[in-house]
């Protein structure tokens, strides 16, 4: 049952940061950036349905929808994961991309991926306008 639980939960979080990021962007991202730096461990599960839920739903959806909506959810259990945004070593292959991060190991995408990325330092106001 609590699976089924994450399941929806995981599916609804998406639909709803798409929708958001769509119509109010600045509401959407408000805070993202602002991550304590100390807090629970991930729950495997909740990050194992999520992905799950996350390949296999009919929404279009992104890395960086995926990576707000799992944000999300695990902040609401009192982790802190961190939302990173990298560009690409090859820009020509790997444009951008962006994961989480709790306590400095990547939980929402495999290390190999990740490790073809630049993490960039970006302010709340930069990513803000990003989405306008």
């Amino acid at each position: 049952m609590r699976t089924l639980l994450l399941a929806v939960e995981s599916f609804l979080m998406l639909a709803w940061v798409r929708l958001v990021l769509r119509v109010s962007p600045r509401m959407a991202l408000r805070g993202v950036l602002d991550v304590p730096v100390h807090g629970r461990e991930a729950d495997a599960r909740l990050v194992h349905v999520f992905g799950r839920v996350a390949s296999r739903t009919p929404l279009a959806h992104n890395c960086m929808h995926r990576s707000l909506a799992l944000q999300r959810m695990l902040a609401r259990r009192g982790v802190a994961a961190k939302l990173c945004i990298g560009i690409g070593r090859k820009p020509n292959l790997f444009p951008g991309h962006a994961w989480l991060e709790v306590d400095g190991v990547v939980v929402n995408d495999d290390a190999d991926v990740v490790s073809r990325y630049v993490p960039l330092m970006i302010s709340q106001s930069a990513l803000e306008v990003t989405y306008r």
